[in-house]
């Protein structure tokens, strides 16, 4: 809508500024009728809490009521969570300081931009791009097990394991193919193959079967460095997975590394080998911050917020990849509101300094850097100590 024509901007502004109040209004009398007949909180109660964030901070009454119960939220917390409208603003914020999105959306790439920064990182063997492909002879030497997992995406989408055995190679849902075969099969995908990693040994006591995932989320301003604001684990202990998305998600105290909480019981969890899990202290976790922190400042500047996918080997924290959309319910749930992090501050900062002197994260000595995008204008948001609420902009049409 912004970059549109003047009468239609006028138009579906006038659109929005008339039907939000109406369409929230009837949702909220709807969610709150629906949950007071469900016994879950009273009518007038819910209706304040949901409209008045649908008319003070743009959020719809279904998002208000899901977060508000998913964690447990009062309703004077709900301006302080991160929503998914919030998750685009920030990777606009990262555009317009000259983000390269395709930086960390290619894996290739990004482990390209990490060894650049001799950050440890999984090495690249092979990558397949819907035709075009490189790492033939690497696989065809190769005798240890591999990953493959999509060239872009996320939450192990395509991923599997290749085991050595039988004719050359044995996936995880038993293909037998040899190193040729194999090869051939790749290369009309769009995928990588990256060496298999093992978990650290105190993981692996809990019962994993694959390797486990630690996601960290910073956050960095012009000034300010990187910061993490949550942290999470995903223990790989779900018989015959590959990753650790279906396993057991935990959250983690971002100083010491412990494991505070977990999604779902554990007492009776058969896939536990041992169930002491809340008080665990992870390995290497100074190691692990340090790590993501320096990849955040050193090698990708201009992005506002990154989750780094770490796995914590018997050698020490590996990158396995960074990702855009990090899943902010989960760590929401996890750890609670992201507004109450040092994320307000870091948001204040770049809000006020918009359009002065920005800086490129693009990578001019790699082939392929694009130009950085024009930096967006922005009102100057308050400023405030860290910690205190997001504050959400009045809602425009697009």
């Amino acid at each position: 809508m912004s970059h549109g024509p003047l009468w239609k901007r006028l138009i579906l502004g006038s659109t929005m500024a008339i039907g939000w109040p109406l369409v929230t209004l009837s949702d909220s009398i709807k969610i709150s009728a629906k949950r007071a007949r469900e016994g879950r909180s009273p009518f007038l109660s819910s209706f304040h809490t949901l409209y008045r964030a649908a008319l003070l901070r743009n959020v719809p009454p279904a998002v208000g009521a899901l977060y508000e119960w998913a964690l447990e939220l009062k309703s004077t917390e709900l301006s302080d969570v991160l929503l998914p409208l919030d998750l685009r603003a920030l990777q606009r914020l990262s555009l317009g300081r000259g983000a390269v999105l395709e930086d960390v959306q290619n894996k290739a790439r990004f482990e390209q931009i990490c060894r650049s920064y001799h950050l440890p990182c999984v090495p690249t063997l092979a990558t397949f791009d819907h035709g075009s492909f490189t790492g033939e002879e690497a696989l065809r030497n190769w005798v240890e097990p591999l990953f493959v997992k999509a060239l872009t995406g996320n939450r192990g989408v395509g991923a599997e394991l290749w085991t050595p055995g039988g004719r050359g190679f044995t996936s995880s849902t038993s293909d037998d193919l040899t190193a040729d075969q194999l090869i051939e099969s790749l290369k009309p995908q769009n995928c990588i193959v990256q060496p298999a990693l093992e978990d650290h040994p105190t993981l692996r006591g809990f019962g994993t079967v694959a390797l486990s995932n630690v996601r960290v989320v910073t956050a960095k301003g012009r000034t300010i460095p990187s910061t993490p604001l949550a942290a999470s684990v995903s223990l790989a202990v779900e018989p015959g997975s590959i990753t650790g998305h279906e396993g057991i998600h935990c959250g983690i105290n971002l100083e010491n590394g412990q494991i505070t909480m977990t999604l779902a019981p554990i007492e009776e969890d058969s896939r536990l080998s041992n169930r002491n899990l809340i008080g665990f202290l992870l390995p290497d976790w100074s190691e692990c911050v340090r790590l993501v922190c320096k990849a955040h400042d050193e090698a990708f500047p201009a992005f506002t917020a990154l989750g780094w996918d770490v796995a914590l080997t018997p050698t020490g924290p590996v990158l396995l990849e960074a990702n855009l959309n990090w899943g902010m319910f989960g760590h929401q749930r996890l750890s609670g509101p992201l507004g109450k992090t040092a994320l307000a501050e870091i948001i204040d900062e770049l809000l006020g300094l918009a359009g002065d002197g920005r800086r490129s994260a693009s990578h001019p000595s790699k082939p392929g850097s694009r130009s950085p995008s024009p930096a967006p204008q922005a009102t100057r948001a308050p400023s405030g100590a860290r910690g205190r609420r997001l504050r959400r902009p009045a809602m425009k049409a697009s």
